[in-house]
């Protein structure tokens, strides 16, 4: 066991993750590589060891390397570097999942991680889009923009129903197939592929499923038949989109309609204005919890507090897909 590598150490933790009842999601496992990594080069910076040009910092390191003292002071180094709470809470959190493993292994003897201390997350509500603000997006999402690069105005409508109709993540938008679309005689079905591999069905107004229907005609038109399992979202070129892809179609709804970008995530901001929205037309936090795929009523419950706050003019899903419907082009419509 001595001569194993770190490296080797963190691809058995991630393949264990993998396989185990909850899953991993790309993006999650993306995230705990990169985390890996940055306490790989922290790591080998205190301990002075030189890593080989072509390594990454982990196969230079082994378990004998993960010590109390290192892990403070990697977690200082973060911190130096100007890391933000968030991304240094995160990282801390992956290495006490990984330090545990190795524990339960037999790699270490003990935890290291048990003199690290989380950082205080800064308490701020999510904020929601208002009315006028949802009017603008949609309005500058529709008309067409000479130097918009690649500008499909029915993708980018299709996209706004989704995030308005559904509340889901930006990951989820991204893995949705043709059939994720779910009809029956109940009305219309949005099945959404969450966080650990769980699936939630969940319901999507009528006037939300229009410009996705708009959508999947003008692509059979431009880019010809497709199949039931083929992604739902893609491209003038035909490729799938993605989760960039989507943040920099959002990043020009807000330039070109003017309305302040908010922080982090900017897809996200169509997540939170579902969420109040479904609580001021008189939704349940259970409810909203089953919706937004939450596995902790408390993560749901935040979204009370900004529903109390008596901002009146806090967008519901209605005036959304008010927007989208009083903006509804041709179906002809070119796209660019």
């Amino acid at each position: 066991m001595a001569d194993v590598t770190l490296w080797e150490l963190g691809r058995r933790w991630l393949d264990h993750k993998r396989a185990s009842g909850r899953g991993m999601s790309d993006n999650t496992e993306a995230a705990y590589r990169a985390d890996l990594q940055a306490w790989g080069q922290a790591l080998a910076d205190h301990h002075g060891v030189h890593v080989p040009e072509g390594l990454e910092p982990l196969e230079a390191l082994e378990p004998a390397h993960l010590t109390v003292e290192a892990l403070t002071s990697a977690a200082a180094a973060f911190f130096r570097e100007g890391k933000s709470a968030a991304t240094r809470s995160r990282r801390i959190s992956a290495m006490r999942g990984w330090c545990a493993w190795l524990v339960r292994t037999g790699h270490l003897t003990a935890d290291p991680t048990i003199e690290l201390e989380t950082p205080r997350l800064p308490r701020r509500l999510p904020v929601a889009l208002t009315d006028e603000e949802l009017g603008r997006i949609v309005r500058a999402a529709s008309t067409p923009h000479r130097q918009a690069r690649g500008q499909w105005i029915l993708l980018d409508r299709a996209l706004i129903a989704l995030f308005a109709g559904a509340g889901p993540r930006t990951s989820e938008v991204v893995g949705l197939r043709v059939h994720d679309v779910v009809r029956d005689t109940g009305g219309v079905l949005l099945r959404l592929r969450g966080k650990g591999g769980a699936h939630r069905n969940v319901p999507i107004d009528p006037v939300a499923v229009e410009p996705v229907d708009d959508y999947l005609a003008d692509r059979r038109r431009r880019l010809g038949p497709f199949e039931a399992g083929d992604p739902l979202l893609v491209t003038l070129t035909g490729r799938a989109i993605t989760t960039g892809m989507i943040e920099y179609r959002v990043d020009q709804w807000f330039r070109r309609a003017g309305v302040r970008r908010p922080e982090g995530e900017l897809a996200h901001v169509f997540r939170h204005t579902y969420a109040v929205g479904v609580l001021r037309e008189g939704g349940s936090l259970n409810e909203l919890q089953a919706a937004l795929g939450h596995q902790n009523l408390a993560t749901t419950s935040i979204y009370t507090k900004v529903a109390a706050e008596g901002l009146r003019d806090l967008a519901r899903t209605a005036p959304v897909l008010r927007h989208l419907r009083e903006t509804r082009p041709p179906v002809s419509d070119p796209g660019t």
